[in-house]
């Protein structure tokens, strides 16, 4: 077995280990929801890489639609709306097809066009009063869109190589402990952002440098990415955090179904599809 897929296993191997750990010791994980979804991710690009892509792809399915309902559960929609909702649902096994057979075109333009314009007409069939019937199209497309749609990047990405997935995954991962456990004081917006972003930049470049060869990835373009991560981590987690204060969701402690698993993927909403459409700009076409 090459030596990246036995890295790739020991990796997942040592989080599934934690994970089953921490649940048998009945202890509290500081970052528990997102060290699974973590282990979600990156089983994805195992099974991709060792078994069939055809099959990982669906494993980021699951997540999507879990996470669209999570979403779902926060936002104040009508029961009119339902057939909206159902369309959105139904908008993913389309999306994860197109990604399963390489037809980028469709991907691309899956949810930001034909989705968009289903939705509304799909919302109108409810009935009912019209009122709030913008507010409600909006909700459900911006969920679509940034919890289907930004996720489904990493999907492709897998499938252009498993490693600049993982790549992906694991510069995320770096700088969302990172921050964590980041302190900044009572300095200014502004320096506590900078502050937090050169905390996560040297992390980010040795590993964008020093996985550049399993990733495919040469090394001038690595350091570029490895230097733009953070900074998209830092957006995400910022816009998501503004979001969620509006749907209630607890920042400290978000709760399982309450938010949770929202909070879990922020980091990688700006990441995901930036980082891909750069890589197939510049190294695949």
């Amino acid at each position: 077995m090459p030596t990246a897929d036995l890295a790739l296993l020991a990796i997942l191997t040592l989080l599934t280990l934690l994970l089953i750990g921490v649940k048998v010791a009945k202890l509290r994980l500081p970052l528990g929801s997102y060290t699974a979804c973590l282990w979600t991710l990156l089983l994805m690009c195992a099974v991709a890489e060792l078994v069939s892509f055809r099959i990982a792809i669906w494993l980021l399915a699951i997540l999507s639609f879990v996470a669209l309902r999570e979403y779902f559960t926060l936002i104040d929609i009508r029961l009119q709306d339902r057939w909206g909702i159902v369309g959105a649902h139904l908008a993913i096994p389309f999306m994860i097809y197109f990604i399963s057979i390489d037809w980028y075109g469709m991907f691309i333009i899956s949810i930001p066009v034909y989705a968009f314009l289903v939705i509304p007409f799909l919302i109108s069939l409810g009935g009912g009063d019209a009122e709030g019937t913008v507010f409600s199209i909006g909700a459900i497309d911006f969920g679509l869109f940034l919890l289907v749609y930004c996720i489904g990047h990493i999907g492709y990405l897998a499938l252009f190589s498993t490693w600049k997935a993982v790549w992906l995954i694991l510069s995320v991962a770096i700088c969302d402990f990172l921050l964590h456990y980041f302190k900044a004081g009572s300095m200014s917006a502004w320096s506590r952002a900078l502050l937090r972003y050169s905390a996560c930049l040297p992390l980010t470049l040795l590993l964008s440098w020093g996985l550049s060869g399993w990733s495919g990835i040469p090394p001038g373009h690595a350091l570029i990415l490895g230097a733009i991560v953070p900074a998209l981590v830092g957006i995400g987690r910022f816009t998501v955090a503004y979001i969620e204060k509006d749907l209630g969701v607890e920042r400290q402690r978000p709760r399982p179904g309450k938010g949770q698993l929202m909070d879990s993927l922020k980091s990688f909403l700006y990441v995901a599809p930036v980082v891909f459409h750069y890589i197939r700009y510049f190294l695949t076409s």
